[in-house]
């Protein structure tokens, strides 16, 4: 099974797979041709991805985020087996899983073989509800921080010194190492090489115990809709995007965003078409539309066999 991904995106190779309970190893190479992924597939379900989830990167990453020592680092025996390991890998492989979902370019091999098993158990559609999931959740960050463009900076010591002290997480302590005052929330969470939504989240913890202030940017049309998607007002996000959209036809944001409304209030035909649209609209997202897309194709059938 062989192919390249402009015309068919990995998101459906996956299915493919998993319906088909294959086992075997699926080669997905991107825009850079001397860089590759591996997934390993036991009945169709992804059990080890190399290198972006494997030993040494998961190794690295928790020593990035200061959760191991040095020692332990080396290679500490049974030291992947942690609870903390675990989940490090699995957060890696849905990363990395993530971003691939929206290639349009490269290829994909896949090569049948026996799979023992794996560190990790993670099934396609899963992976699809995790996406829309994702996306959900980075729409209500985004309300609050200004679209992620909001420049969070140390609050005065005046205010500093009135709270109690603050139980800090390391991730806490990654993020304060960098704050300046002039990055954004997106520009840290890129340097932190950790998910958007992620950082977002600890900065509005910071921010709620008084130890960050936000200076916001000049609101976009979106904020209002993004507000209501937050309050889980989805049909109201849902008409407001709607009267954007009457007058700016061409806002791919606003496409994007009432696509996540439509999903909210559970009318993911309707999401479908919206995603169509921003598609249309902004040709440089077509990957991520049509991720989407395929995602909320596959609620609709998960909602549809239990009645066939």
């Amino acid at each position: 099974m062989h192919g390249p991904l402009s015309e068919i995106g990995l998101i459906e190779v996956l299915q493919l797979l998993e319906r088909g309970r294959r086992s075997g190893v699926l080669r997905i190479t991107g825009a850079d041709a001397e860089r590759a992924c591996r997934l390993c597939l036991a009945d169709g379900v992804i059990v080890a991805l190399e290198p972006d989830a494997g030993d040494a990167a998961t190794r690295a990453a928790l020593l990035a985020r200061h959760l191991i020592s040095d020692a332990e680092a080396a290679g500490e025996p049974g030291m992947l087996d942690r609870p903390l390991a675990v989940e490090m890998r699995a957060q890696l492989a849905l990363q990395s899983l993530a971003a691939m979902l929206h290639w349009r370019r490269g290829r994909f091999d896949f090569e049948a073989s026996s799979v023992a098993g794996g560190p990790l158990s993670l099934s396609p559609d899963a992976l699809a509800f995790h996406l829309v999931a994702s996306e959900t959740r980075r729409v209500d960050l985004a309300a609050p921080t200004a679209g992620f463009r909001a420049v969070p900076d140390f609050a005065a010591s005046d205010v500093l010194a009135s709270g109690d002290p603050p139980l800090l997480t390391p991730r806490d302590w990654r993020v304060l190492d960098l704050i300046d005052g002039i990055r954004d929330i997106a520009t840290l969470a890129s340097e932190l090489d950790e998910p958007l939504e992620d950082v977002a989240a600890c900065i509005q913890s910071l921010h709620a115990a008084a130890i960050l202030e936000l200076s916001q940017p000049t609101p976009e049309p979106a904020v209002g809709p993004r507000a209501a998607i937050d309050g889980g007002r989805y049909v109201e996000a849902a008409r407001l995007l709607h009267a954007r959209l009457a007058e700016h036809p061409d806002d791919g944001e606003a496409w994007r965003a009432l696509g996540l409304a439509e999903v909210g209030a559970g009318r993911f035909e309707r999401a479908i078409d919206a995603w169509q649209n921003w598609r249309a609209s902004d040709p440089e997202r077509s990957g991520d539309a049509a991720a989407l897309m395929q995602a909320a194709r596959t609620m609709v059938e998960a909602l549809r066999e239990p009645r066939d």
